[in-house]
């Protein structure tokens, strides 16, 4: 029969279920088959040929976990003739987006084939909804920037079977908490694995090594396995911090060579922002790609097969300040008493509001969390009975208070219809929670490695394999904070292989000065992106406050920086996607009705 195949692409295998690649480098992906049973993985899997074949048995019986605890970061596609299961990483780091297409379900790893396959249109609702609420599911859904094409959740797989309704399944089984010890040992040797694999696996190994718990210890790492790693620091002048210092500490590890990059007066946010690489989704590090090109052009000049960073460490590693409510709920009083502490003097406020605060917390039950988020976005300006520090399970951006009423109404509309529908017990909450900043950060990473590799960056996370995301994930959220250090689980586990002075660190760097001079020195672009929004044409975003919020920080006075890079990055790529031209994606091929 007639079909269309994307240009540039290998095919995989063909059938009733076909499965293109579209330029990926040979290495970059692998097929195994047995009679009727194939599995192909795709992206960075260090499984070995043994361990690929014996997983042709979890696509016979349709355990699609077991494809997910190889090492690496990876999609997996496995067919056994009745049902084909395409899966992403449990942050959905790799993602997989689905759409229905001539009597069955079309999906790709990007939203923009599957649009021009489809010739759907902009869902900008959807848009702005990811914008202001982007970690609250119940608010954003399944959504992606187009109308009927939806994202498959990170820990999930689109299950394509004979006769069937596609089905979006979720594969990760819940398990019990286990001791500390014990997930450390495991966070341990996941990341040992994870970063041994990469850096045997290729000839040029470079690295961020930005003075940071997460980047520096995985810098340190690969030049315990690789006799050569080119580590890169950069030393931001408009952001002072003892980042310096501890980088500089740690490469003198023989194994490293050292480079540091002084930006002067390069690499500010939003410096050449109309010249980023588009993504295929909306990201808001659009704002810093020319900073971190500046940055990264340093290693590309001298070469690098694979590049290590630390991002999503303080996604997997932390947790959010609502840990506070579960302590309560465990009636564990001394701990209780030492973290509250501890936040109350960075928030500036007294130890026994913190502890009403989390009180109040743990007794606010799912229904009751929802509702209340409806209320804080209708009514921004008065719902919020005990000012922006308050402990909440559900918390939009404060750019809420731009949109339009309309637009607010829309979206609390949604929280209350998940408030109404809701069948979920309020036990764990800190964890749902945990479980829904990890797949919104996979979201964002899916986009900065895009781009990364749109500068020929072979950018890596191994702060998101699946085995380091288990292993963090094990523990209760609480016992990821520490009065006294920083990610106290990643200290004890690296304890012994990375030095403990960098461990111990009691600090962490910031970039607030460098983004109060990108905005200043970039105002009349920001001004610009503003006067044409696109948002604004649809009725919904209000103008004059987020004009009113772009002059007060280019005055600099302290500011919403967060929402205003979310508002003007969002604008950015709606712009850039009404006017880009349509792309040769698909070409008219045959292929065959069996096999």
């Amino acid at each position: 029969m007639t079909d269309v195949a994307p240009v540039r692409s290998a095919l995989a295998w063909g059938g009733r279920r076909p499965v293109w690649l579209v330029d990926a480098p040979a290495h970059r992906w692998r097929v195994m088959e047995a009679g009727d049973c194939r599995l192909l993985v795709a992206g960075d899997c260090y499984a070995s040929e043994v361990e690929l074949r014996a997983g042709l048995e979890a696509v016979r019986d349709e355990d699609w976990r077991a494809l997910t605890l190889w090492p690496g970061s990876y999609w997996a596609v496995a067919d056994n003739g009745e049902t084909c299961a395409v899966i992403s990483d449990l942050a959905g780091s790799r993602p997989v987006y689905f759409t229905p297409w001539d009597g069955t379900m079309a999906w790709a790893t990007a939203v923009r084939p599957l649009v021009e396959l489809t010739q759907t249109v902009l869902d900008v609702v959807s848009v702005m909804a990811r914008m202001a609420c982007a970690t609250i599911p119940e608010i954003t859904g399944t959504a992606t920037t187009h109308q009927r094409i939806r994202r498959l959740p990170g820990g999930h797989a689109l299950v394509i079977g004979r006769g069937r309704r596609p089905q979006v399944v979720g594969y990760e089984i819940a398990q019990a908490e286990v001791a500390f010890d014990e997930a450390a040992s495991a966070l341990r040797g996941a990341l040992v694995e994870a970063v041994t694999c990469r850096t045997r696996s290729v000839r040029r190994v470079s690295a961020d090594l930005s003075g940071g718990l997460d980047s520096t210890s995985l810098a340190f790492l690969a030049a315990e396995n690789a006799t050569d790693v080119l580590a890169v620091t950069r030393d931001d002048p408009a952001a002072p911090n003892d980042d310096i210092t501890y980088a500089t500490r740690i490469a003198m590890h023989p194994n490293l060579t050292h480079l540091v990059v002084r930006d002067g007066e390069a690499g500010l946010f939003y410096d050449r922002l109309l010249e980023a690489p588009r993504t295929d989704q909306p990201f808001t590090d659009a704002a810093r790609w020319s900073m971190r090109y500046t940055f990264h052009s340093q290693v590309l000049a001298r070469g690098t097969d694979l590049h290590l960073t630390g991002s999503g460490g303080d996604t997997v590693l932390t947790a959010a300040p609502t840990y506070l409510a579960a302590l309560v709920k465990a009636s564990s009083m001394p701990a209780l008493l030492r973290h509250a502490s501890t936040r109350a003097r960075l928030r500036q406020q007294s130890t026994s509001t913190v502890l009403a605060d989390a009180a109040r917390l743990s007794r606010t039950g799912y229904r009751q969390a929802l509702r209340d988020l409806a209320a804080s976005i209708e009514f921004p300006a008065g719902s919020d009975r005990t000012g922006p520090t308050t402990l909440r399970w559900y918390a939009p951006l404060s750019l809420i208070a731009w949109l339009s009423l309309d637009a607010r109404r829309e979206l609390a509309k949604r929280a209350r219809a998940a408030a109404d529908a809701n069948v979920l017990e309020d036990r764990g909450m800190s964890v749902r929670r945990a479980t829904d900043d990890l797949r919104e950060f996979g979201t964002y990473q899916a986009e900065l490695t895009g781009q990364l590799e749109a500068t020929g960056l072979p950018a890596h996370a191994p702060l998101l394999d699946n085995a380091v995301v288990r292993a963090c994930g094990s523990v209760a959220p609480h016992q990821l904070q520490s009065c006294t250090t920083q990610k106290p689980l990643l200290g004890t586990a690296l304890r012994g292989l990375v030095p403990q002075y960098l461990l111990s660190r009691p600090t962490k760097g910031g970039y607030d000065g460098n983004a109060y001079a990108g905005v200043r020195r970039n105002a009349a672009t920001l001004r610009a992106l503003l006067e044409d929004s696109l948002l604004a044409s649809e009725g919904l975003l209000d103008l004059s406050p987020a004009r009113a919020e772009l002059a007060r920080i280019v005055a600099g006075a302290p500011g919403r920086l967060a929402s205003l890079e979310a508002l003007l990055t969002t604008e950015l790529w709606l712009a850039s996607a009404s006017s880009r031209p349509r792309s040769e994606t698909w070409q008219p091929v045959k292929v065959t009705a069996h096999g």
